[in-house]
């Protein structure tokens, strides 16, 4: 028998098939065989290139029934996506692979990034699986054609959608935020046909559209053609169309699908169309009333102007699910940073078990449990904040600062200044000076008379009080604050003003250039006026956290002639939590607990705990407290 017929005998006689043998005992003897058949001598690598060649020439005797199947590991969805990214030729490279060094790095590179501990022959198998999913996507043309638009807005077009031509997307960023989870959940199901995702700039909701297209093009093996994405930010050559929206999709529709969207869906493959800061074209919202109302398509948009974006709301009542992204959680610094292995803290619980006070125990508990990497999380939240970019590697604080007071608050100011009341164009001064004097009382509620005074003292006597209340009203839409509104129970309206809660500290660093460090550790010497700043930021915090939980309604209680204050009080149904913030070193007074004790003493208030915000100290304090640290608070998702 010549070599190619004892290849083809011995491997009709394997229990494993071909793709399984790599790295594993089975390989071994079979080398061991043909050694002694053909009495040579052949390297690992030398013998599966033998087998590769003898296995792609077909006319295997295979006896199926006696083959045994080994079942590969388990991968999650990032874990598949990193090995995709090692493998961006896919499935045409993998068999040569096994037994070279260039599998053995592709081995260390994943293990390092994912943390994963596979030995060879299961990260072959998990590879050998996952690499069929990557296959380069086919062309749809060379270039576009015109279809009667310009040709450097169809330009545009497919530098905006590269996979049209077959050509790989810019590289993603690997960490998904915890909104990606949700924006994929809510295309996938049919509860709206408009998923929108809002929140203050670069906070990484473009990045979310990027990292939706590669699960589509990479994992889930979608068509190019049924992906058409879209920035309108930068869209050139749309001043001449009355509704670009519906323009541009009658385009795609038609040189890009080759068939309706509609046509498409009946086929059960649904069109993705995404769309980035839609909220800057006149009329978006009307025009996406009409597209979603007449065709069948998956939609997610996204927006940092939250004023545009809340408008939009009211045109696509029940077409539209509204989910809204703030900075970095801790858990997601930890990922960011890749701090360390953290245990996720209850991840699928729904927001009804914030009503047990064993929830917040078991919180406590877990703190303590992962206190090692959340602290170090907390150290780098306290240095640097929230924003995503402040947390790759390298970067230097005055640079930071810099870049998050260009492009979150300036980008921000400026781009909104024409939307005021009644299309008056914003005083960029006034804004500038009002959020000048939000920084400085975040965490705090201040009536806007007492900020229009002390604008109209850098500013001139001609400030109006509806020009600062507007600027507030505009910084709360914009989301780089949250106002907090005093609680009205029992039909007693309020007449104490909504407390200020900024997005991030660091953006509050970066506008005043004044550093207030948050990390217990970092405080430890610090001075009363620095501690009390410190105290003001979390609680400011804590604030615009809760603010951002949906279905959780978010207020505080004003003192009332024998009621302390409150700082903050979440309702949940029926039910209420009162959440104070006493954010000190060592044990809490008697005094810092009389907020609580009081509410919860009040059965109008339906209140039968509180928590307690503090530096470190954690557990149950008396029947009816829980003191948590600020830190655990933050880390949940």
């Amino acid at each position: 028998m010549n070599e190619t017929e004892v290849v083809r005998q011995l491997l009709g006689e394997a229990p494993l098939s071909r793709d399984q043998l790599p790295y594993s005992d089975e390989f071994a003897e079979l080398k061991g065989k043909c050694e002694s058949r053909l009495k040579r001598q052949f390297s690992d690598s030398q013998f599966w290139r033998l087998l590769v060649r003898v296995g792609k020439r077909g006319g295997l005797a295979r006896g199926k029934s006696r083959r045994r199947r080994v079942p590969s590991p388990k991968l999650t969805t990032e874990q598949q996506l990193e090995l995709l990214r090692l493998l961006p030729d896919g499935i045409g490279s993998r068999d040569q692979l096994p037994y070279t060094t260039e599998f053995d790095s592709i081995h260390r590179q994943f293990s390092k990034l994912t943390r994963t501990t596979f030995d060879k022959r299961e990260f072959w198998r998990v590879l050998s699986r996952v690499a069929k999913k990557s296959r380069k996507p086919q062309p749809i043309f060379k270039t576009a054609p015109l279809g009667g638009l310009p040709a450097d807005l169809v330009q545009y077009l497919e530098l905006q959608n590269p996979w049209w031509s077959g050509n790989p997307t810019k590289p993603t960023q690997r960490y998904r935020r915890w909104a990606f989870a949700e924006v994929m959940q809510r295309l996938d199901g049919d509860l709206t046909p408009i998923v929108a995702l809002r929140g203050p700039r670069q906070v990484g909701k473009t990045t979310i559209q990027e990292q939706v297209i590669e699960e589509l093009l990479k994992l889930r093996g979608v068509n190019p053609a049924r992906i058409f994405r879209l920035q309108f930010d930068e869209v050139p050559s749309l001043g001449s169309y009355s509704q670009p929206v519906l323009t541009l999709v009658r385009w795609y529709e038609e040189n890009v699908l080759g068939e309706t969207m509609n046509a498409v869906a009946q086929k059960g493959e649904p069109v993705y169309l995404l769309f980035d800061e839609v909220q800057n074209l006149k009329a978006w919202a009307p025009q996406l009333k009409t597209l979603v109302d007449h065709v069948a398509a998956k939609t997610l948009v996204t927006g940092s102007s939250a004023l545009r974006i809340a408008d939009g709301q009211d045109s696509l009542a029940g077409r539209i699910a509204m989910i809204e992204l703030g900075p970095l959680r801790l858990t997601e610094v930890v990922g960011v940073r890749q701090l360390g292995d953290l245990r996720a803290f209850q991840s699928d619980t729904t927001l009804d078990a914030w009503t047990g006070r064993d929830f917040w125990l078991d919180l406590t508990s877990y703190a303590t449990a992962q206190s090692k990497v959340l602290k170090k999380a907390f150290e780098a939240f306290s240095e640097v904040g929230g924003y995503p970019v402040c947390h790759k590697p390298g970067a230097e604080r005055e640079v930071l600062g810099d870049l998050i007071r260009r492009t979150v608050v300036e980008r921000t100011l400026i781009h909104d200044l024409k939307a005021g009341p009644q299309g008056r164009r914003r005083d960029r001064g006034v804004l500038e000076e009002t959020f000048r004097r939000v920084c400085r009382y975040a965490g705090q509620g201040v009536r806007a008379r007492i900020i229009k005074e002390e604008v109209a003292q850098v500013l001139g006597s001609g400030v109006r009080d509806k020009s600062v209340s507007d600027a507030i009203k505009f910084l709360d839409n914009s989301l780089l604050i949250h106002q907090v509104a005093p609680l009205e129970a029992l039909t007693k309206r309020q007449a104490h003003p909504s407390k200020l809660c900024l997005c991030d500290h660091f953006v509050r660093e970066a506008w005043l250039q004044e550093h207030i460090p948050l990390a217990p550790r970092l405080l430890a010497t610090a001075n009363e006026s620095v501690s009390t700043a410190a105290g003001h930021m979390v609680e400011s915090t804590v604030g615009y956290y809760l603010k951002g939980i949906p279905g959780a309604d978010v207020s505080w209680f004003p003192s009332r002639k024998t009621e302390p204050e409150v700082d903050f009080v979440v309702t949940l149904g029926l039910q209420r939590i009162p959440i104070e913030v006493k954010y000190r070193r060592g044990k809490p007074h008697s005094r810092d607990l009389a907020g609580i004790t009081s509410f919860c003493a009040q059965p109008k208030y339906n209140a039968p705990f509180g928590i307690l915000i503090t530096q470190e100290l954690s557990g149950q304090l008396e029947e009816n407290i829980v003191a948590l640290p600020a830190y655990a608070l933050f880390s949940l998702r």
